[in-house]
């Protein structure tokens, strides 16, 4: 090799003039050369008609043409950009299309070192315009890549507002007509099943669950929660599915009961009662609550100022006892007591008491309740005050040092 011929270290500046005057006649036959390496890999692209075969001619035209003038500024109506989001709206994969301009990267070079090997263009002209031509492959794949993202972005969204449509749609009062509800449901790939369940989380957790569970139908956040609706909910495997995706996400979901369509709503409220009496720490489970296993803590609390009423109500009597420690203990003790009469071994053991201090607290009780403690009636209704204690709500009439105080 001359030294006139002799270069540096390779750069990305555009090739010499009489390199481009030689090889850019060739450009056709070379993309041509890498489409059908591209054809063969994936067939759908064989076929000329195919809008993704003439987005890619466009796209692989375009990368040749800057081989030889250098990478230029991307902007959002970049060739490339576009054909990312080509890519995305077809419903292929990114992967994909990446694998594609690999593919035609090696196509491209080697066709273009036939072209200038034929041309008798000096080697180290070639190696120039490979690293250029490389580095503009990486801009035009990550032009793409970004294209694909924005797309997918959008379609997100706008499914997302979709599927937060149709289940406003199926909660509202009064429900829309089946048909405006079936057309809903067809918009978004799904079809209504004749029963389904609602479920209920904190709006904090509304992302983490949508990452989590992409496909299911959700609306929210709104009131402080997010809802979502279960279709065939007796099905094994989308309860098993939601679960998942609770566990996935972090995140602590209220299923209501299976109802009618027609009685979304109601599915909707039990499940939003469950999901407060699980922030207020009166209930405790897994990612997936049911209501139906928690039917009597819902019953209790669905009225707490008459909760209030009758835990005060009730225990009344134990307002003649100084000190709220005392007062604590004695409930404890009652409430174990109508839980196992009599028993006074299994109570102190329950209570982690000597029985000798539950004799004491027994007969204290009975001093302050009477013949209470022998009525079933009225031993039924201490049972009740103390269950729905919880629940009472703060401020609603009473004492708050009497014998309801938490």
């Amino acid at each position: 090799m001359s030294p006139e011929n002799k270069i540096g270290p390779l750069n990305t500046g555009p090739p010499p003039p009489e390199l481009r005057a030689a090889l850019m006649p060739a450009v056709p036959v070379i993309v041509d050369a890498a489409i059908a390496a591209i054809g063969v890999r994936e067939p759908s692209l064989r076929t000329s008609e195919r809008a993704l075969e003439h987005n890619l001619r466009r796209g692989l035209t375009d990368a040749v043409d800057r081989w030889f003038d250098g990478p230029r500024e991307a902007t959002a109506g970049d060739l490339h950009f576009g054909l990312g989001r080509a890519q995305a709206r077809a419903g292929r994969s990114l992967e994909e299309l990446m694998g594609f301009y690999r593919l035609a990267a090696q196509t491209m070079w080697r066709r273009l070192t036939e072209v200038g090997a034929e041309h008798g263009i000096a080697p180290e002209h070639l190696y120039r315009l490979a690293e250029t031509g490389f580095g503009t492959v990486e801009q035009i794949s990550t032009q793409a890549a970004e294209g694909f993202t924005e797309e997918q972005a959008h379609r997100s969204i706008a499914s997302r507002s979709r599927r937060g449509e149709l289940v406003r749609l199926v909660l509202s009062e009064p429900q829309p007509d089946a048909g405006a509800l079936a057309a809903a449901a067809t918009e978004v790939g799904v079809e209504l099943t004749a029963d389904l369940a609602v479920f209920a989380g904190p709006s904090d957790g509304y992302e983490p669950f949508l990452r989590a569970a992409r496909e299911q139908l959700v609306m929210g956040p709104r009131d402080g929660r997010f809802d979502g609706l279960l279709l065939d909910p007796e099905g094994p495997a989308r309860r098993a599915g939601l679960r998942a995706a609770c566990e996935r996400a972090g995140v602590q979901v209220a299923l209501g009961p299976p109802v009618a369509l027609a009685a979304a709503r109601r599915s909707a409220e039990r499940a939003a009662a469950l999901l407060g009496l699980a922030a207020a720490g009166h209930v405790s489970g897994g990612a997936l609550l049911d209501t139906r296993e928690h039917a009597s803590e819902l019953l209790l609390s669905a009225d707490p100022v008459l909760a209030a009423e009758v835990a005060a109500g009730a225990l009344a009597p134990l307002s003649q006892v100084p000190g709220a420690a005392t007062r604590e203990n004695l409930l404890l003790t009652l409430r174990e007591w109508l839980r196992n009469p009599r028993q006074r071994k299994a109570i102190a053991h329950t209570l982690g008491v000597h029985p000798q201090t539950v004799r004491y607290r027994m007969l204290r009780l009975r001093e302050l309740f009477g013949e209470a403690l022998d009525d079933a009636d009225r031993r039924f209704e201490l049972e009740l005050a103390l269950r729905v204690r919880p629940y009472a709500d703060e401020g609603a009439g009473r004492d708050a040092d009497g014998p309801a105080a938490r």
